[in-house]
């Protein structure tokens, strides 16, 4: 053939011979495939065309591995490399052809691609379509009829091209694929009405699932934001993901949609309400679809709050609990003043249900028990002897511990570098083992399930009656059936401040000839809370330690670290924290003074030459001689024998034996070492005695009272290990005294998750505290979600080197810690007096506990009056801690 070939020049006959054709394809199927031979030629079938359907169904065919790739390649190949304008002729050529039968591209094209029937059926037509639509080149033609080339050195206007129709046509696919993927992602971004106020609902909302859901689900919708949420050259940024952006507008979109794809507006919904977002506020966020609207939020409140109490209601059917309550002032403030409608500074009390999972259920008969113990326990107080052997048999764990402290602040100290001392790991320096420490852990943290908040002060007696029945009626013992079962099943254990138990144990003395269990309370074990206690500790370390200026007492050291606000002692604030703080630091400025006076060394660092063991006895000395009572005892006798008093380094020693105290204590309060606490009891009640502190004497009184004489080993055992601290986290050194859980509970009343605003009242703060607990869940997981949860959880504490160095610098001049073979003397006003040794006296008196054991004397009733018509009588009991 020439090599511009005429249509004349074509023999038509030869090129669309039809039996060639059929040979050649038609034993191809769509994609050129040759099928699998089949054993029974008879049934093969003959029409290997496969229907096209007419649906809209996305559902891709299998792409296979053509022949026609290879022939493609095949042909390429035959072009001539030198001959440029070679393809340009062929299809110039078969353009003319085409012109010469009457078709054009468009019509080519459009009846090559499945352009009618008979195309469709035509076996070379189907080849050939199928070579186009596998072929490598189809991806870089569709490229170039969105944006052609310009010819070589022209500067004119780029071609049009296909561009308007391509796009219009990729926007209708993606249309259609973007909303079929968001039809199947809608289930999962649901939240049914029924379970959207559960925890575990609420919980389960993150942003690992969604993306699972949406990889899953919504691919497309997925590539397509991910590229819109980079800019070119972000891909690689690790430090600054846009998932949670991608996954919110999903979310957003899908709530557009249909409301009821609202899953993470839900969530984000209390969130925000509690996070101080305005109604108006959550109107826009509403109409921007990222969350529910305000009326929903407000009235999902009432929904957790119901939710709450039946949940809370149920666990104390299955588990141990514990309540406790606490006063709490809250001010409410109104736009206009009117005779109904005015500011007010409200006095009210919360309260909170702890429920103990790992904690063992008390026996059924334990109910009975305690009555029988109360009655005898009554004609069996504690005697003076029993405080004093309790004293000594508990002193040599508390000096193991106290020993360990002393070694803890060398080893803590910058100047050591406890990391770098060849003997860090040593077992001489590990910590004692607890007396009896509680189980951390995932299995043994406590659930707190808070009350709703009432307009009941906590003043009077008359006020803790009526809390009573406020308390157990929002528990569901409102009548007669509920309340006897209270009485004679189940054991009550109830912790508060001081004031609180006090309060009810008065009622507890004045019901005693009431009518039934219910009305003497003879159900209720009442623990006080070791928060206040520590805080009653440390007010008396700060009465007895003050001094004046010119002395070396608290109040010396307060002006040499300038703090502020510590010479009067206050209930409200922050004193507490200020004061506890304080005293760590005047602890361990004098105890470093100890470690360089018996270690005889210049400076902390010259002590890392000394083994484990030697730094081990070094701290039992500093003990022994610097901060214990065997200390004082032999200052006293050697003055009694003649020598010179030296009255500084006296107060030195007990003050170090003191503080020791409240430092150990407050760590077996933060480790959870029950034992230990219990084993400092009859030294606090000294204190207390000796400080002149009544009410907290009294106080541990009773407690050592319960513990070994009016309760069942049962309910001293629950006491011991379900009432005097909690762990809400799970760590081991992450436990906090009850009472101080409720103040946080407070806390997050009064500030955290506080409500304002003309229209909250008393009745709205019933129904939303409930709901705390959840409401504090869902922030702490939003606030993971989104890795903003670090922020404002916890204050940078300053060093405290400063500090130390400037008031270790003045004890070393002062030269106290060196004992004066000469004497001195210590002007009254600075001379701190021994609680300790002024309880010890008082108690020996006996006029302490006789006054005491007067107030508990009276008879208690054991009838059974519950106004059925007869007097019922105790049965047996199924008892719940």
């Amino acid at each position: 053939m020439a090599d511009n070939p005429t249509i004349a020049d074509i023999n038509w006959e030869e090129l669309f011979q039809e039996t060639n054709t059929e040979n050649l394809f038609q034993d191809r199927d769509y994609d050129g495939i040759q099928p699998e031979s089949s054993d029974d030629d008879s049934e093969h079938s003959d029409n290997l065309i496969p229907e096209l359907s007419d649906s809209d169904s996305e559902d891709d065919e299998p792409i296979h591995p053509a022949i026609q790739i290879a022939r493609t390649a095949s042909l390429r190949e035959r072009h001539d490399p030198r001959d440029p304008h070679e393809l340009s002729r062929k299809v110039e050529y078969i353009l003319r052809i085409m012109d010469t039968i009457g078709i054009n591209l468009p019509i080519f094209l459009d009846a090559l691609s499945w352009g009618d029937e008979a195309c469709t059926q035509n076996a070379k037509v189907r080849y050939e379509c199928a070579a186009l639509m596998n072929s490598q080149e189809l991806a870089k033609i569709l490229r170039q009829w969105l944006r052609p080339e310009r010819s070589p050195g022209s500067k004119r206007k780029r071609p049009r091209g296909a561009a308007p129709t391509m796009k219009a046509f990729a926007l209708e696919c993606i249309k259609n694929l973007v909303d079929k993927e968001l039809r199947e992602l809608a289930p999962y971004l649901a939240s049914p009405a029924g379970e959207d106020v559960e925890p575990e609902t609420l919980l389960s909302t993150g942003f690992a699932g969604m993306q699972k859901d949406v990889e899953a689900r919504a691919p497309l919708c997925l590539r397509l934001l991910k590229k819109m949420a980079h800019r070119k050259g972000q891909e690689d940024n690790t430090n600054k993901g846009p998932e949670k952006v991608i996954l919110t507008i999903i979310s957003m979109l899908s709530y557009a949609r249909s409301h009821h794809s609202c899953r993470l507006q839900k969530l984000l919904a209390i969130y925000l309400k509690f996070r101080g977002i305005s109604a108006k506020g959550f109107d826009t966020l509403h109409a921007m679809a990222l969350t529910m609207s305000h009326k929903w939020t407000a009235n999902v409140v009432s929904r957790i709050s119901k939710h709450c109490m039946d949940k809370v209601r149920a666990a104390m059917d299955n588990h141990a609990w514990v309540l406790s309550d606490d006063n709490v002032t809250l001010p409410f403030k109104v736009f206009s003043q009117r005779l109904d409608n005015k500011s007010e500074f409200g006095n009210s009390t919360a309260a909170t249900v702890y429920i103990k999972p790992d904690a063992k259920p008390l026996s059924e008969q334990t109910n009975r028990d305690l009555k029988k113990c109360h009655a005898e326990g009554l004609k069996n107080p504690l005697t003076e002897l029993d405080i004093i052997n309790l004293s000594l048999e508990s002193y040599p764990r508390i000096m193991t511990h106290t020993e360990y402290r002393v070694l803890r602040f060398l080893l803590d100290a910058p100047a050591f570098d406890l990391k770098t001392y060849k003997g860090s790991n040593s077992s001489a320096l590990q910590a004692p083992p607890p007396v009896d420490q509680l189980p951390s852990g995932p299995d043994h943290i406590t659930l707190q399930y808070l009350l709703g908040t009432v307009n009941i002060p906590e003043a009077s007696y008359e006020d803790h009656e009526c809390l009573i029945d406020e308390w157990f009626g929002q528990l569901g013992w409102n009548n007669t059936g509920e309340k006897m079962k209270l009485a004679m099943q189940k054991v009550v254990a109830w912790v508060g401040d001081q004031l609180t138990v006090d309060r009810l144990r008065g009622l507890f003395k004045f019901r005693a000839d009431d009518e039934n269990s219910f009305e003497r309370l003879d159900f209720m074990v009442l623990v006080f809370g070791w928060l206040h206690l520590q805080m009653a500790f440390a007010n008396s370390l700060h009465k007895q330690y003050l001094g004046t200026e010119r002395g070396r007492g608290l109040r010396s050291a307060f002006n040499i670290l300038e703090r502020k606000g510590l010479t009067k002692v206050m209930v409200a604030g922050p004193f507490h924290h200020d004061l506890e703080e304080a005293l760590y630091h005047v602890a361990e400025a004098h105890l470093r003074e100890d470690w360089l006076l018996v270690g005889d060394v210049e400076n902390l660092a010259e002590l890392r030459k000394r083994s484990p063991e030697e730094l081990a006895r070094l701290a039992s000395e500093i003990v022994r001689h610097h901060a214990s009572s065997e200390a004082l005892d032999d200052m006293d006798m050697a003055a009694n024998t003649g020598a010179p008093m030296d009255e500084q380094k006296r107060q030195v020693i007990m003050w170090n034996r003191d503080v020791l105290q409240y430092i150990v204590l407050d760590q077996a309060i933060r480790t959870g070492d029950v034992g230990l606490m219990e084993d400092f009891l009859p030294t606090l009640f000294l204190r207390f005695v000796g400080g002149g502190n009544g009410n907290y004497s009294n106080e541990v009184l009773e407690l050592l009272q319960g513990l070994h004489r009016e309760w069942p080993e049962e309910v001293s055992d629950f006491v011991r290990h379900h009432c005097w601290v909690m762990n809400f986290s799970g760590k081991p050194m992450d436990w906090c005294a009850v009472d101080k859980a409720q103040e946080h509970n407070i806390k997050d009343i009064k500030v955290t998750y506080r409500s304002e605003g003309p229209n909250i009242k008393w009745k709205y703060l019933k129904k939303l505290h409930p709901a705390i607990h959840v409401i504090r869940a869902v922030t702490r997981h939003i606030e993971t979600e989104f890795g903003t949860l670090t922020r404002g959880m916890k204050h940078t504490i300053p060093k405290k080197e400063k500090d130390l160095g400037r008031l270790h610098t003045s004890y070393c001049k002062a030269g106290y810690h060196k004992q004066c073979m000469t004497g001195r003397t210590i002007r009254k006003k600075d001379k701190a007096e021994d609680y300790i040794l002024n309880g010890i006296e008082k108690l020996q008196t006996g006029t302490v506990l006789a006054k005491w054991i007067h107030v508990r004397r009276f008879e208690r009733s054991k009838s059974e009056r519950w106004g059925l018509g007869e007097e019922s009588s105790e049965s047996g009991s199924v008892v719940s801690g």
